[in-house]
């Protein structure tokens, strides 16, 4: 079973905080190096995820209006929305390479279809299908 430390870093929006490479440098200095190195300030890292953050992330200037969003409406997940899925989660072919944003409205799908304990289970491999996977029309991204 998945503690609730580990589930708490699955953000509101669906990105899994307990994967990004901001919250895994904090065992990786090579990784912590990189990040600074592209310009990550390093007493903003590591991360220890959007939750325990209260929005705060090292790579934005600002509190992630998302978060804030599912917060004053006291919600655990924006599937919880009634304008659910807002222009907040649209994807956007900017950066989707580098950036898990274009994963959201999935990985949402996901944790309301076999919940947060499971999802946390599959979403590393959710991640490697989404940046190394082969794009097979109508069968998905295959690893």
């Amino acid at each position: 079973m998945i503690d609730n430390k580990r589930l708490e870093l699955v953000a509101p929006c669906g990105i899994d905080c307990g994967i990004c490479e901001l919250y895994l440098c904090r065992d990786n200095q090579g990784l912590f190096d990189v990040l600074v190195s592209k310009g990550i300030p390093k007493e903003k890292i590591p991360c220890d995820g959007c939750r325990p953050n209260n929005g705060a992330c090292p790579i934005m200037p600002e509190t992630c209006k998302t978060y804030s969003c599912v917060s004053e409406k006291d919600l655990a997940f924006c599937t919880e929305c009634n304008s659910f899925p807002c222009t907040k989660l649209h994807p956007a072919a900017d950066r989707a390479n580098v950036l898990p944003h274009n994963m959201k409205v999935y990985n949402l799908n996901q944790i309301s279809r076999i919940g947060t304990q499971e999802f946390v289970k599959h979403s590393l491999e959710n991640k490697k299908r989404y940046f190394s996977g082969k794009m097979e029309i109508g069968n998905g991204p295959q690893i």
